[in-house]
């Protein structure tokens, strides 16, 4: 599919799957170099590395779950939505190999049936169980939770701990998704987050998502599972299971005539069954474990939309008899109620939503900083209204139950408070010295400070030749050209400020070597055997502690 950009607010592209150009595992890279000098090969040793690939396998943080469906605890009409979870980051699902040695093997085709999807099936499968059918393991050594071979094939460590779900064999091998099953299980998706309030700055719209094959039941709790399905070919089927038609046939039969017999029939020997104490499991209680990645809890109520459950509502409960009239709206919209103040008093207030019936003019007296700012009396009746200090605490009590928006209005009260803090600083060093500049709450302070103040010091004794003692610092032996050109006696000062990195252009320059100087030396005893070189930079140290001396003086 080829897309020229994002989709619109409302709209999304969907993708089979998404690979990643590497999977997760141990790599080796080779480097050879093949060069050609007049004609001649010259062949460079190649060299070899080795690096991994490393991604979620056995925990997966919950910075990568995006979200889930339905909500985590939550509690609705869930009978016609299929359980799912998105992930934040778009190869997950592909980023492991399900079945690497391929001991799956192959589904079997049938004539007639549609294509097999294709794509590489992914690793991760998201199981629904019920209350009741599942037990969820924390904690747990990763070679308790697997096989033995699957462990072998896994190649992981010794001591590596995992969650783990456990459930019944029985049931899993009735609930499992086949190879195909699971291809067709998990997709991408790419929305537009510009309209999404919790996602639009902190994702850029890609997101894999996982779905379960099986859908809850009316009043039931369930617990979805998104588990690893690594190397467990074990468990995953190669081919659905069959899907049973019942045919009811009846055949007219010839009556028979009643025979009276007895109720024991003869030659029969009657036997009591009495029941037996169970003294073990027995072999279709057999448990199956799974790594368990991330999980989810929530109650499906059965059917009833929003408006069947508030009109169902038991007012009977609150011990009032319902008022059967409405109260009486004035022609401003308004109504009103009673209303109890901090010292308990009960007073007349009026009120208003945010429908009129008219245009309304916008309030020119805000912004507020709390409800009692917002608090109005009417001009025709002098009641207090108190329609905006609603408004003002519902949209406070909204934004404190977003825990996204709470984290960043506390980073964003905790950045005021510094820059407040750095302001006052400012405000009483400007009035304690005279600063050269105004000081900027942005931008580095320290020098200008240093500056003004060491001006401050000097004061009377003429201008400060070197401010920021920049000039000072470029005459030190080992930062100024001139000065490395004459210590070590270079061709010109262009190889002296290649050295120090001012002209990147003069590196190519060729450097002059003094006079009876053979370099490199290749060996210690080369080294120590080079007199003159030996001798020459003997002099260069000499030349440098006297001009050091010369410039800072000699103690």
């Amino acid at each position: 599919m080829s897309t020229s950009g994002p989709p619109f607010p409302g709209q999304m592209y969907l993708y089979d799957n998404i690979t990643p150009p590497l999977l997760d595992g141990s790599y080796r890279i080779n480097v050879n170099t093949d060069v050609t000098i007049d004609g001649t090969d010259q062949n460079l040793p190649g060299a070899s590395n080795y690096f991994n690939v490393e991604g979620p396998r056995f925990t997966l943080s919950p910075a990568l779950v995006a979200g889930v469906f339905p909500p985590n605890n939550g509690h609705g009409s869930f009978q016609d939505n299929v359980p799912h979870i998105a992930l934040a980051r778009r190869t997950l699902p592909w980023e492991r190999a399900l079945d690497p040695e391929g001991l799956i093997g192959t589904p079997t085709s049938v004539a007639g049936d549609p294509p097999p999807p294709t794509g590489p099936p992914p690793w991760l499968g998201l199981l629904l169980f019920e209350e009741g059918e599942y037990t969820i393991l924390q904690g747990q050594q990763l070679q308790n939770v697997v096989p033995p071979a699957v462990f072998q094939r896994l190649g992981s460590p010794q001591n590596i701990t995992c969650d783990a779900v456990q459930v019944g064999e029985w049931l899993l091998s009735a609930i499992m998704p086949s190879i195909e099953e699971l291809t067709v299980l998990s997709h991408v998706r790419q929305v537009n987050v510009d309209d999404k309030e919790l996602s639009a700055g902190s994702s850029d719209g890609w997101f894999s998502v996982v779905m379960s094959n099986r859908v809850p039941e009316a009043n039931s709790k369930y617990c979805a599972c998104l588990v690893s399905l690594e190397e467990r070919s074990d468990l995953v089927p190669k081919d659905p299971p069959p899907v049973y038609q019942y045919i009811f046939r009846r055949e007219a039969r010839p009556e028979i005539a009643a025979v009276n017999t007895g109720n024991v029939a003869e030659g029969t020997r009657q036997i009591g069954i009495s029941p037996i104490p169970i003294r073990g499991p027995f072999p279709f209680d057999i448990t199956v474990s799974l790594v368990l990645l991330y999980s989810w809890k929530f109650e499906c109520i059965g059917p009833g939309s929003f408006r069947d459950l508030m009109q169902a509502l038991d007012v009977g409960m609150y011990g009032t008899v319902q008022n059967p009239g409405h109260p009486p709206v004035t022609d401003t919209g308004h109504i009103q109620v009673s209303l109890g103040d901090r010292a308990g008093v009960e007073e007349a207030v009026m009120y208003r939503g945010p429908l009129v019936p008219f245009q309304l003019t916008r309030d020119p007296l805000g912004p507020y900083h709390s409800a009692d700012q917002c608090r109005r009396v009417t001009p025709e009746t002098g009641a207090e209204d108190v329609s905006y200090a609603c408004a003002f605490e519902v949209g406070r009590l909204l934004a404190a139950a977003d825990a996204r928006l709470a984290q960043e209005l506390m980073r964003w009260r905790r950045e005021a408070y510094k820059q407040s803090a750095r302001a006052d600083t400012f405000s009483a060093v400007s009035k304690a010295i005279t600063l050269a500049q105004p000081l900027d709450v942005h931008a580095p302070s320290v020098p200008v400070i240093s500056a003004s103040a060491t001006s401050s010091m000097v004061k009377g004794s003429g201008p400060l030749a070197d401010r920021y003692g920049i000039g000072f610092i470029g005459n030190v032996i080992g930062l100024n050209p001139v000065a490395v050109q004459q210590a070590f006696q270079l061709g010109s000062a262009a190889e002296a400020t290649a050295i120090l990195g001012g002209d990147g252009g003069s590196l190519g320059a060729p450097v002059t070597a003094p006079a009876g100087t053979d370099r490199p030396a290749t060996t210690l005893a080369a080294v120590a055997a080079d007199t003159a070189s030996l001798n020459h930079l003997s002099a260069a140290r000499d030349r440098l502690l006297a001009n050091a001396s010369a410039k800072v003086g000699t103690p």
